[in-house]
């Protein structure tokens, strides 16, 4: 069988999500292709998205929360029109790749196929994988044969206009190295962390925003005797710049790395915007979570459906140094939230939505 994978560049949580798909496809033999949905639009509109959404992301978070809301009272009207400028060379692609199925991480490129089943009757069976915790703006519209969702939310999404006999609760996908929980001290001589005090992740997603810098620092003063804050800045390599010129006491800057698995293995928390793919890997791990509301919008729906279960924590801003000291101190509250992950979070996410694929393509 041959799967064709797409994904869209607005940061990297929706190729991991593809690539941990992948992973699960290949270990039923099928050969699988994963591409950026935003290079079969006209001209250089593909990289105005990508990089216009990491500004925007980055830099001006309430806008971008703004533009949601919008959206989602619209149904995503202006997204799905511009992104289906995209669907005739996606067309062209698929027609030449002999795939069996498609499977889309992104509204943007779901977008793409829905045109395609519209327009040119595309038949190839074509699935929708959420990467959030919630029904984004125009997933209802996109028609596709099934829709891949979290743990718990079908009321959710048939509330948004999906019928109960088009989603799966598959989970969110993660590659297989989150599946796997590494000893904790293996994993921190493996990343060259001494001593045996506690270790703090500082989590700035892919793009590395949010209120960083002011939290590395005060962070790095309140850890108890003994602790490591480790800050993974993503591709902001300013923020990285920042922080290692500051030297703040306790503090190791991480610029982009494919190391994030491992670094989970060898703490005892973290601290991170509430993305998707973030906060499902550190649910893989059962990371107990501190959560930055940084991002308006499907982020704000995450931070809701983690602390509603108990797999998160949310204070304001100001409060999270002395929130996360009193973390580090309660054992037994970091371990009630491990335990609520393991409910809302079944291992193989990422094995379930590949049977449903396959599941697809033998009827």
């Amino acid at each position: 069988m041959r799967y064709l994978l797409l994904t869209c560049s607005t940061g990297g949580g929706h190729t991991s999500a593809a690539r941990a798909i992948a992973q699960a496809l290949e270990e039923t033999g099928g050969e699988c292709v994963i591409e950026d949905a935003l290079q079969f639009l006209p001209g250089v509109e593909g990289k105005v998205i990508s990089h216009g959404h990491t500004f925007v992301y980055r830099h001006l978070p309430s806008l971008f929360g703004m533009g949601y809301r919008f959206e989602r009272r619209g149904g995503a009207r202006a997204f799905r029109v511009e992104c289906e400028r995209g669907a005739k060379g996606l067309g062209a692609y698929i027609a030449g790749g002999g795939f069996n199925a498609i499977i889309s991480v992104h509204i943007f490129s779901s977008f793409m196929l829905s045109a395609l089943r519209r327009r040119e009757g595309l038949e190839i069976p074509a699935v929708n994988v959420a990467t959030d915790y919630t029904c984004s703006p125009g997933f209802a519209e996109c028609g596709l044969d099934h829709n891949c969702i979290p743990m718990g939310l079908t009321d959710e999404f048939v509330r948004y206009g999906l019928a109960p006999g088009q989603v799966i609760e598959t989970g969110i996908p993660v590659t297989r190295e989150y599946g796997e929980k590494l000893d904790r001290q293996t994993a921190r001589n493996m990343l060259g962390v001494t001593g045996q005090g506690p270790l703090v992740m500082l989590m700035c997603g892919s793009m590395g925003c949010g209120p960083m810098e002011w939290l590395a620092g005060e962070l790095s003063r309140s850890l108890p005797e003994g602790g490591t804050l480790a800050a993974l800045c993503g591709t902001n390599d300013a923020l990285r710049s920042a922080l290692e010129r500051d030297a703040y006491p306790r503090l190791t800057a991480v610029g982009y790395t494919r190391q994030v698995a491992l670094w989970m293995d060898a703490a005892d928390l973290i601290i991170s915007k509430p993305g998707g793919l973030t906060s499902s890997e550190a649910m893989a791990k059962r990371l107990p979570m501190l959560i930055v509301n940084s991002v308006p919008g499907c982020e704000t729906k995450n931070l809701e459906y983690l602390t509603e279960r108990g797999c998160a924590v949310y204070v304001p801003t100001e409060s999270i140094p002395r929130t996360a000291r009193e973390l580090l101190a309660d054992g037994a509250r970091r371990e009630e939230m491990k335990k609520q992950m393991e409910r809302y979070f079944p291992h193989g996410a990422a094995l379930r939505i590949a049977g449903a694929v396959n599941a697809l393509i033998n009827r």
